[in-house]
């Protein structure tokens, strides 16, 4: 039988079946040598470098049913049945709105994450627990509770959290598109849920979605073309933007300017032209 073409250029052979590759997820900071000999809590070696390919079936979502209840989201039917992925988004005890979603198989979802759970491909953890370090490390975090080793360290011997948090975020790429990948704050746990608590900062959006940002961001750079850029005509009209900018994105997948403060509970405006 004819072997099928490759739906794209990047197809690639791995073990003797090939597959479409979207990219690579490659992870600043470790060099690719300390972290890559300690595993996770799993068995799975930490990475530097994933390469993100094509599922043998599509195990994206899409946005379906929309209800508010006036009891905490874990009492729901929606949040207890495991096969569904729910996003809570909780305004009080008596308030909460679940945004529920159903499978799409023409989107394949990637997550990111500091947890080592089978449901996140690609485990992200601090830079310096990566490298096996026991002790805090100047102006670092830890997902642990750690304490200090030296007596006198600014930080009291209070506990410190992590920057990275254990869902981080996901990533659904278009199967027929390969070159479409969309990336949302939060990702699902091991029961498909992402719980926003009161606390969390959350909207209702014009169109009346509700939508929100996770405590540790998730922040994105997108490298603008400057008039100085190598393929910049001379007669082309380019604004006269910074060369790299960040925006943060929110758990519905839109772009917003920085928040003022890392924990400020005010997003920053829509950027409507960027995704």
């Amino acid at each position: 039988m004819d072997e099928q073409e490759p739906r794209s250029s990047a197809a690639m052979v791995v073990d003797g079946e090939q597959y479409v590759k979207y990219g690579e997820l490659i992870v600043l900071g470790y060099n690719g040598s300390q972290e890559s000999g300690r595993k996770d809590g799993n068995g799975r070696r930490h990475r530097s470098k994933m390469i993100v390919g094509q599922r043998s079936v599509g195990n994206g979502i899409k946005k379906a049913a929309v209800s508010t209840v006036s009891v905490p989201a874990q009492l729901t039917q929606a949040v207890q049945d495991r096969t569904r992925h729910v996003v809570s988004y909780t305004y009080s005890r008596n308030h909460t709105v679940l945004v529920e979603y159903t499978p799409d198989v023409t989107k394949d979802m990637f997550q990111v994450g500091r947890s080592s759970e089978t449901q996140i491909d690609f485990t992200v953890v601090d830079t310096w627990l990566a490298s096996g370090g026991n002790i805090l490390p100047p102006g670092g975090n830890s997902p642990r509770c750690v304490m200090p080793q030296q007596a006198d360290d600014s930080n009291g011997g209070r506990p410190i959290s992590s920057t990275i948090s254990r869902y981080a975020c996901r990533i659904l790429v278009d199967r027929d598109q390969p070159h479409t990948a969309r990336l949302y704050a939060a990702g699902f746990d091991a029961s498909r849920n992402v719980f926003l608590g009161e606390k969390a900062t959350k909207w209702t959006k014009k169109n009346g979605e509700v939508d929100g940002l996770t405590t540790n961001g998730i922040l994105i750079l997108h490298p603008h073309r400057t008039r100085d850029s190598p393929d910049a005509a001379d007669d082309e009209q380019i604004p006269d933007n910074p060369m790299y900018v960040w925006r943060e994105v929110s758990v519905d997948g839109d772009i917003y300017t920085l928040r003022e403060t890392r924990s400020s509970s005010t997003r920053g405006d829509r950027v409507r032209d960027e995704t």
